[in-house]
């Protein structure tokens, strides 16, 4: 099913724009609505992401402070780890 979205002059230049650049890195032909697909997925601030983020940090204090001690201590012990395995210091001393 097809709809009709009304958008200004200014923006339907931006869209066009990307479009050509989109279709230039795909090498075929690309239409509005994979425009506007790509633009929705690739968007760092997605408002999908965004919602699921508030939900997630609404979820906070559900652990007993006790909880989140060994958490963090366990945390602390795994990055510990990883580094030891992979300097962050790239091999400088």
């Amino acid at each position: 099913m097809t709809t009709t979205i009304q958008i200004d002059d200014d923006t339907k230049k931006k869209l066009f724009t990307i479009k050509l650049r989109l279709e230039e890195q795909k090498g075929t032909a690309v239409t509005y609505n994979e425009l506007i697909k790509y633009l929705i997925e690739s968007q760092p601030l997605n408002l999908i992401r965004n919602t699921n983020l508030k939900e997630f940090k609404s979820l906070r204090g559900f652990l007993p402070q006790s909880a989140r001690t060994v958490y963090r201590a366990e945390k602390k012990k795994e990055l510990e780890q990883e580094e030891s395995v992979t300097p962050l210091n790239n091999g400088e001393k």
